[in-house]
């Protein structure tokens, strides 16, 4: 059996989830064809089947959060 390493291991150890979730899933928003997603910009807290709509929203409203985050810091 292969071991799993990096973003793969780490999500699946917090979540405590012992078995490799299948790549192929329906989209937990709109339920139509997705695959599993390990992160977006950043870890999520559970592996999650997103399509690829969602996943792009996702990901454009956590680079508007970043964009926010980096200018109160001052780094925009």
């Amino acid at each position: 059996m292969k071991k799993i390493r990096g973003i793969k291991a780490f999500t699946l150890k917090k979540a405590r989830i012992g078995q490799i979730p299948s790549k192929q899933g329906p989209c937990e928003v709109c339920y139509s064809k997705g695959e599993v997603r390990y992160f977006v910009a950043a870890k999520l807290p559970r592996h999650v089947y997103l399509c690829d709509d969602n996943y792009l929203k996702i990901r454009d409203k956590l680079e508007k959060a970043l964009e926010q985050i980096l200018r109160e810091e001052g780094l925009l």
